[in-house]
């Protein structure tokens, strides 16, 4: 890991390049290998882990809908960078939208493109930055990043990208880890936050609102409780300049 003393970004030095992404490390077989790894290093932790998960999904209350219903214009145009298997896609078509989205995985793409065809979308199959040139400028009323700035070795470069493909007021949904959370400081190397060599970007409240006032974005909704500091994860709703 490497960080700019003047930014204060912490990133992978040397990431894996997309091709190595696509065909070496996709995120279907990384997160598998990656939860055996866990599981082998600190079994105890993991299996007392396991079962919070569980309990924190029996009450988990749907963070997205509500969102997409307060942000996004109904009917519009939404673009999901790294749709994986298209999940968020159908739900968002099922809710009205026209969802589209970039994915680097060809085995996901495959899987997500029925769920984008489905309500009028499509799929590209690429890296974030190349996949969205596909796409017309101001095309997206809205985006989603959902567990995705992480994996992006060039998260400013996409970021002025989508700029450019979403229209002035359109708003993004970002979700990432948050690396200045008590647990990324408590657990040290064995945060869960940590994943290589696929996490290549570390963001901290403080570098990902830098991050995108530098694309050319305004913070939208950044509430306490999307950043609690005892959560692994951070929520951010921005808005085109």
């Amino acid at each position: 890991m490497k960080s700019c003393r003047q930014c204060g970004f912490v990133y992978l030095e040397n990431p894996p390049d997309y091709g190595d992404l696509q065909a070496d490390y996709p995120w279907e077989k990384t997160i598998v290998a990656e939860r055996n790894r866990r599981k082998a290093a600190e079994p105890v932790f993991q299996g007392i882990a396991k079962m919070a998960r569980w309990v924190r999904r029996r009450f988990k209350q749907d963070k997205l809908t509500p969102l997409w219903r307060s942000y996004f214009t109904p009917g519009s145009t939404i673009m999901d960078v790294g749709c994986g298997k298209g999940d968020h896609l159908r739900r968002l078509g099922e809710m009205g939208f026209v969802p589209s989205g970039v994915e680097i995985s060809k085995s996901l793409a495959e899987t997500a493109s029925p769920q984008a065809v489905r309500f009028g979308g499509r799929i590209v199959v690429s890296n974030a930055v190349d996949g969205l040139e596909q796409f017309s400028d101001h095309w997206f009323f809205g985006a989603i990043l959902i567990s995705f700035l992480e994996h992006e070795s060039s998260p400013l470069p996409l970021l002025l990208k989508l700029r450019q493909k979403l229209v002035t007021g359109g708003r993004i949904i970002i979700k990432v880890p948050n690396f200045g959370s008590w647990n990324s400081f408590l657990r040290g190397a064995h945060w869960c936050g940590w994943r290589f060599p696929d996490h290549v970007n570390y963001f901290t409240p403080q570098t990902l609102c830098e991050l995108v006032r530098r694309a050319d974005f305004s913070v939208k909704r950044f509430q306490f409780k999307d950043r609690f500091p005892f959560n692994d994860n951070m929520w951010m709703v921005c808005q085109a300049n």
